[in-house]
């Protein structure tokens, strides 16, 4: 320890991380949800769904369970619309094979069945950040492994879906175990997990083709993937279709409600506007693929496979029609494969530095304003902080693009982060 500093730096980031956790809690528990029905809850609609279909045999999408959901949720029936003649936004808008991943908790009542579900999804979080520290190779020492868990434990979008008590965390969790088996080559226990991990598809719409572009790279090795992914996907879909017969055609019905319903555009359409924004995200789209293509030859635990895969995760945030937050649980991957650039050690151009600093920037500036914020609650009644309530949030449709432009050029520079002891 120099002369004169009272803390090291391992606990100055670890103090913080605590500090940056704590504010951002407050932020969301005090003002981003404050006008929220104390009862609203997205794991309600697949709970419900989940009660109704395995224990009494209900169709998760009929009118009539959406109703039952809407009048919990939101405390009365959606009104039917054009595009929704039956009112069935809002409901349960997932395929039926995702009520068996909550078998278990259909026998007990809903808030004791929330308690649970908040602590599984934490659990799921922490497992997620050990597998993808796991899978891109960085070695972190137990303190900074605790300071990395504040900082994502205390990121809005996992704050926002323990909020919500969102289903994301576990589509996230699935993603991050296939990938981390991927790296130990279990291909078909992989497949196993990305077969589960479509019972939210919007996570799995980029990840999947370009695994099977890896896959055919060398298929007499990698075949396993494949054969039981599509092994796995078929025998949820059957299932899906021994309990709710016909469930594919409802389950888009319901999922094209939705997307009216809870404005069901992607960031590049917010940049582009809708017109545009479907062009934006082809290129984008086939721009990450150009840059990956070298590298689907490349060892499922090769530096620069995890790099080309966390790209082309960041891509799909950027281009799945969702505005929420909590979709970014897909770019902890590319953060962990940036992290050693804190060091410098990549910069080698002026704009890799504004890349850089950019990323970073971007990241801190929700914990720096919820910090504000939590200050200013010192002094101000906490309903005169209301109005401030989207300014954490001012670079959320920003930092997709910023993590996927950094790793780009990662990729294109052929570069491959180092694995420091941190």
């Amino acid at each position: 320890m120099t002369r004169g500093r009272i803390i090291s730096r391992p606990a100055f980031w670890l103090l913080l991380s605590a500090i940056s956790a704590a504010s951002m809690g407050y932020y969301v528990s005090a003002i981003w949800s404050a006008n929220q029905p104390a009862h609203f809850s997205d794991f309600y609609a697949p709970w419900w769904a989940a009660h109704e279909l395995l224990l009494h045999g209900r169709d998760p999408y009929s009118p009539a369970v959406a109703h039952e959901i809407q009048r919990v949720i939101y405390d009365a029936p959606v009104a039917p619309a054009a595009d929704d003649p039956n009112g069935v936004a809002g409901g349960f808008a997932y395929p039926p094979y995702a009520t068996l991943f909550l078998w278990p908790l259909i026998y007990v009542a809903f808030p004791t069945a929330q308690k649970i579900f908040v602590f599984l999804s934490v659990f799921l979080t922490l497992l997620s950040l050990a597998l993808w520290l796991h899978a891109v190779r960085l070695r972190l020492s137990p303190l900074s492994r605790l300071t990395v868990a504040f900082f994502v434990l205390g990121s809005f979008p996992v704050l926002q879906a323990l909020k919500l008590q969102n289903l994301s965390l576990l589509a996230a969790a699935f993603v991050a175990m296939t990938l981390s088996l991927l790296t130990g080559n279990q291909f078909a226990l992989a497949g196993i997990f990305l077969a589960a991990s479509t019972f939210k598809p919007q996570f799995t719409v980029v990840l999947i083709p370009w695994l099977l572009l890896w896959t055919f790279a060398d298929w007499p090795r990698r075949r396993s993937l494949v054969v039981s992914f599509l092994a796995t996907l078929s025998l949820l879909v059957l299932l899906g279709e021994w309990l709710a017969p016909g469930w594919i055609p409802n389950f888009l019905q319901v999922v094209n409600a939705y997307r009216h319903y809870t404005y069901g555009h992607s960031l590049l359409d917010v940049w582009f506007a809708p017109t545009f924004g479907p062009v934006a995200s082809v290129g984008l789209l086939l721009g990450a693929l150009a840059l990956c293509w070298p590298h689907r030859s490349e060892a499922a635990d090769a530096p620069r496979f995890l790099l080309a895969t966390s790209l082309l995760l960041a891509a799909n945030v950027a281009v799945i029609p969702t505005l929420a937050p909590h979709a970014q649980l897909l770019l902890l991957p590319g953060f962990l494969c940036l992290m050693p650039a804190i060091n410098a050690r990549w910069i080698s151009t002026s704009f890799a530095r504004v890349l850089r600093a950019a990323v970073w920037m971007l990241t801190a500036w929700p914990w720096a304003a919820a910090f504000g914020l939590c200050l200013a609650g010192l002094w101000l009644p906490v309903a005169r902080l209301y109005r401030f309530w989207q300014v954490p949030l001012y670079t959320s449709p920003l930092l997709p693009m910023a993590v996927w432009l950094a790793l780009a050029f990662l990729v294109r520079a052929g570069s491959t982060p180092d694995n420091p002891q941190v």
